[in-house]
């Protein structure tokens, strides 16, 4: 039995960890459903399965086969067979663009988070094993719609990930943004504030899509609000549709970030880099 504990919250009701996992198997299978239709193999331990073999395997398997498979295809090729439906996913967003004036009328969409026996140092923590790992297999295994990953040491990161669980996967340049940039005024007491902008990595168009997470450290606990701010002409599908994927991609890094140990120096430089984050948002 673990010694942490995550509870998630949207919209007043909590959703469980089984609910969750629920909601990520049936991700998996669709994931499964496009491979099968562009007729790639997936590949577990190097042996082939079968479309039935797939849609059987446990959740655990069905990480472990789809990440194994991403990162032998590699970032090259992935850009390649994925073309077809970034393309139409870069029509789709700068249609939203488009038809949404930049910062008004945002559709918002929020997942609330509390661990217990999780810090918000171990959460950095898992953040830096990201960007240090830098593959496709980590992000995979996070959620099934990560179809790729790129970072760099400014904190840009260049994905492929279907928003929402909508339509097509885009093809997304993410840039940190600053207070000028927060959709809303953060909450009290926050400690670190996470905002994104983003672009379409083929064109540079920005898609008038926001993110902005906030963290707070309580002792050796976190609080966390997560929150997308969709431009006005959306589907209010992405919107609905993005909680869900948030439950699945934060549950999966937290319980990463649960296995972090930080050691003393670790505590004290990450401590340290919090407070400043947290006084620099205060000014």
């Amino acid at each position: 039995m673990s010694d942490y504990e995550i509870k998630f919250t949207v919209d007043g009701k909590e959703v469980t960890q089984q609910e969750i996992r629920d909601l990520e198997l049936e991700r998996y299978h669709h994931v499964f459903n496009i491979f099968h239709d562009k007729q790639l193999d997936i590949k577990l331990n190097d042996k082939v399965l079968t479309f039935e073999e797939l849609m059987a395997l446990p959740l655990a398997d069905a990480k472990v086969a789809l990440a194994q498979t991403r990162e032998a295809m590699g970032k090259e090729k992935t850009l390649e067979v994925f073309k077809p439906e970034t393309d139409r996913a870069d029509k789709m967003w700068e249609e939203i663009a488009n038809t949404s004036e930049l910062g008004k009328n945002f559709q918002e969409a929020y997942v609330n988070v509390e661990t217990k026996n999780i810090s918000l140092v171990q959460f950095m923590m898992f953040n830096q094993l990201l960007m240090k790992k830098n593959n496709l297999y980590l992000p995979s295994t996070i959620h099934p719609e990560h179809y790729y990953f790129e970072a760099d040491k400014t904190g840009k990161q260049t994905i492929i990930e279907t928003f929402g669980m909508y339509k097509d996967p885009t093809y997304m340049d993410l840039r940190p943004g600053g207070k000028e940039d927060y959709p809303v005024k953060p909450d009290e007491g926050v400690d670190l504030v996470m905002a994104g902008k983003t672009y379409l990595m083929n064109t540079n168009e920005d898609t008038k899509m926001l993110g902005m997470h906030q963290l707070t450290q309580t002792k050796d606990d976190m609080k966390v609000k997560l929150g997308v701010f969709l431009p006005e002409s959306a589907p209010k599908a992405i919107a609905e549709g993005h909680k869900k994927h948030l439950l699945v991609e934060f549950n999966n890094g937290l319980h990463i970030a649960a296995e972090q140990k930080p050691s003393f120096l670790q505590k004290k430089a990450l401590g340290a880099a919090i407070n400043h984050m947290k006084k620099k948002n205060q000014e």
